[in-house]
């Protein structure tokens, strides 16, 4: 039988542990987890929704806190060869802008070089298409493909209008990438500059053992974060080198573009690695035919096993290892919010916090955890005052003027 209330009690007086042994474990417990998920949940939304919202901000500060994990080592073995920070993080700059314009103008004069021939070429594999659809085992004839071509030619005049809203869509893009840009490159700048002096400044907001107990996580991130940064450019130039040189020695008219483009996305996971090599078949097919597109293949191949199997493991290790389905997850989440540039970062980003985790949770049990075995239980108000009076945040003291008392007044 259930216990009873004490003599001289009312029901509302009833302690609430003798409420909580009526309560079934099972139900308990859900509650528990319940409302702790509910309180995870709301922070997540809450979070995501500033996130996206404040993207046109937040999303450069994050592309160049990638950008300033490896340089700021170039930075610092300029400071102790005598060169100031501040010109260092300039000089820095001034050679990224440098490499991206020279590569942005050396791709642009390939394509308009390569375009005619590759232009001839379309026009020849296209002709040679449309002659397979009516000689080959379709057997179509050549009013169907004419009536098909027209149809194609009415939608698209249809939708000029369409196409030319687009056009003032790309022409606010490019206006608001300008911007992010700017931002960009002043963050990266500070980030160089006074980066762990922000940091610090972060750190000493909180107490000092908390501080000290963050400094050493956040430090363990940053260098996980330099790590992948590092691995992921040097794996990216092997990739774009290996599959370049293929496209050049096969004669192909686009080989550096191929070569940029390959280097570009393979900063996306997963995916990256086979959109540029897609692009590098199909260059090769509409060039010189099936032959060509399976030779181009095999290299393509030959370098992501090569790429994938060997040179990321043995530079990367397990160090900030995830498995393949958070990256998958991160990947497609990252996608849905942000696009391309969602998908470049958002693997980066749970290395970060997966390793500050990691290094919080390993500083934290090397130290004695609080008894919390039957917190997970209690009302959340309890559950609240419980633990905080046994991590020692709640105190005991006794006011001045009730030191001649015998009383004891508890305050927080």
């Amino acid at each position: 039988m259930p216990p009873s209330a004490p003599e001289g009690t009312s029901e509302h007086d009833v302690p609430t542990d003798v409420v909580a042994e009526n309560v079934p474990v099972w139900l308990r417990v859900s509650a528990a987890w319940s409302w702790r998920l509910i309180v995870v949940g709301i922070v997540i939304y809450v979070f995501f929704t500033g996130f996206t919202t404040l993207a046109s901000v937040v999303l450069p500060i994050i592309i160049a806190l990638l950008i300033a994990a490896p340089l700021e080592q170039l930075v610092g073995r300029l400071e102790k060869w005598g060169v100031p920070r501040t010109a260092g993080a300039a000089l820095a700059i001034l050679a990224l802008v440098t490499v991206v314009l020279g590569l942005s103008f050396a791709a642009g004069s390939s394509i308009v070089a390569g375009f005619d021939d590759l232009q001839q070429a379309a026009v020849k594999g296209f002709n040679q298409f449309l002659d397979w659809l009516v000689d080959g085992p379709i057997h179509l004839s050549r009013a169907q493909i004419d009536d098909g071509l027209n149809n194609v030619t009415k939608t698209v005049q249809d939708n000029a209008w369409g196409v030319a809203t687009g056009a003032f869509s790309v022409t606010g893009a490019i206006g608001s990438l300008f911007a992010g840009s700017i931002v960009a490159l002043f963050s990266l700048f500070f980030f160089m500059k006074d980066g762990r002096k922000l940091w610090l400044w972060l750190v000493n907001l909180q107490p000092t053992r908390r501080g000290e107990r963050m400094d050493r996580a956040g430090m363990s991130a940053w260098l996980t974060l330099r790590r992948y940064t590092e691995t992921s450019v040097f794996v990216a130039f092997i990739d774009a080198v290996g599959i370049g040189l293929g496209a050049w020695i096969l004669g192909l008219p686009l080989a550096l573009p191929i070569a940029i483009f390959v280097f570009l996305l393979s900063f996306i996971p997963l995916f990256g690695a086979t959109i540029s090599g897609a692009i590098a078949v199909a260059v090769a097919l509409v060039d010189g035919g099936a032959t060509k597109a399976l030779i181009m293949l095999a290299i393509v191949l030959a370098v992501q096993q090569i790429e994938g199997n060997v040179l990321y493991p043995w530079l990367f290790g397990k160090a900030a290892s995830l498995h393949p389905l958070v990256i998958l997850l991160s990947v497609a989440t990252g996608t849905l919010l942000l696009g391309l540039v969602g998908a470049v970062i958002a693997v980066p980003i749970v290395s970060f916090f997966y390793a500050f985790a990691r290094s919080l949770h390993s500083q934290l049990s090397e130290e004695e955890p609080p008894d919390t075995g039957q917190i997970l239980t209690e009302h959340p108000r309890e559950a609240i005052k419980t633990l905080m009076a046994k991590t020692g945040e709640i105190r005991i003291r006794r006011r001045p003027h009730d030191d001649d008392h015998t009383d004891e007044h508890p305050s927080a």
